[in-house]
């Protein structure tokens, strides 16, 4: 996920938000999903300032430093509307349909759904893809070299984890469908 989309996901989500916060809520909540420290926040609410995106306000305080606000610009959500809007890149860590969905509360129930379908589409067809286990690997083992019975021990052992995963991704997927289709209205 650009860090751009993120800063503005969440001074939208957060508006009135020191980079100080974001970078707090990025470590202690997100951090999982996007990695940035300070030295790289700053820098990009800079960027995103100087963009229109989002506007600042500077609070004074006793005794302390200034304190810098952010609020995101009518701009900023719209340029943030449409990216929540464009199709997830589909990939095998399921990162990116989880950087996206972080966001969720700011989508329509429809574009939910879209996401939502799509990356369950993905899914099964990776399971499908991936139906054959080993097989390949096994026929390709160079047997003389290398303990057949080793590899497939080894090989099936991690097949086993990959297919449990995605099975375990597009029953959660199904649920949260379902979830959004009976509590959401628009």
């Amino acid at each position: 996920m650009d860090l751009e989309y993120a800063l503005l996901g969440l001074i939208c989500l957060h508006q009135g938000i020191t980079g100080y916060a974001l970078n707090r809520m990025i470590r202690q909540s997100t951090g999982y999903l996007l990695s940035a420290s300070l030295s790289h926040i700053y820098p990009a609410l800079g960027k995103l300032h100087h963009q229109g995106l989002v506007s600042s306000r500077e609070i004074l305080l006793k005794n302390r430093p200034t304190k810098k606000v952010y609020s995101i610009t009518k701009t900023g959500e719209e340029k943030l509307r449409l990216w929540l809007e464009e199709p997830i890149e589909t990939n095998l860590d399921f990162k990116a349909f989880s950087q996206k969905m972080v966001f969720s509360p700011l989508m329509g129930k429809e574009t939910i759904l879209r996401h939502i379908d799509r990356e369950v589409s993905f899914r099964e067809s990776l399971l499908r893809s991936r139906g054959h286990g080993t097989a390949v690997e096994v026929d390709f083992l160079d047997t003389e070299k290398f303990n057949l019975t080793r590899a497939e021990l080894l090989w099936n052992s991690f097949y086993l984890v990959f297919q449990k995963t995605e099975e375990v991704r597009v029953a959660w997927l199904k649920e949260f469908r379902q979830s959004v289709e009976a509590v959401l209205k628009t």
